[in-house]
């Protein structure tokens, strides 16, 4: 069992960043910025003779290396214009690429991580449904959505405990993964 956290921030070290920080304390997991990651918008091949794989970026490498061997994916992005970031969609939009050349999602499970400002349970429901969709799709459980209200540089890392559905997350991961 290994658990792989995805920061589909723009900010490597901003609230999304420390939530999944603080959500996976003490618990063995590696982390990953799509930051860091050279990801090509998704292109869809199926009309034409072109096979649908793009080798011109990092997107196999991130999924080969780290997300195939890994049994619990934790997704973390801020609420950007009431969705994901661009970074966490790019990056879901190419699963298209792995499911079509036979990728093994089935059987991982899904965990997301949302931080905003402005009602992010409210808000960022779209979020939760997109990710929940997909993973019914590819065969992976979802497992549930982690919500924090932060806006400010450090609120994530000054909070005195984490919200209620954070720390149900929390132990889901730690009951899914003994």
């Amino acid at each position: 069992m290994s658990i792989l956290f995805i920061n589909g921030s723009p900010r490597r070290q901003g609230n999304t960043a420390t939530l999944g920080d603080r959500l996976l304390t003490d618990i063995p997991h590696t982390t990953r910025q799509l930051a860091d990651y050279r990801l090509n918008f998704e292109q869809d091949q199926r009309e034409t003779t072109q096979p649908q794989r793009d080798l011109t970026d990092d997107y196999e490498s991130l999924m080969n290396t780290y997300f195939a061997p890994a049994s619990d994916i934790v997704l973390g992005t801020p609420v950007y214009w009431y969705g994901m970031t661009g970074q966490l969609k790019v990056f879901m939009d190419r699963w298209f690429d792995s499911f079509s050349h036979d990728f093994p999602f089935a059987g991982k499970r899904i965990y997301l991580l949302v931080v905003g400002a402005d009602q992010p349970e409210i808000k960022a429901t779209g979020i939760t449904q997109a990710i929940h969709h997909s993973c019914d799709w590819l065969k992976m459980d979802f497992c549930g959505t982690g919500v924090v209200i932060a806006d400010g540089p450090q609120d994530v890392a000054n909070l005195a405990i984490l919200p209620p559905s954070c720390q149900a997350l929390r132990q889901r991961i730690q009951t899914n993964t003994k």
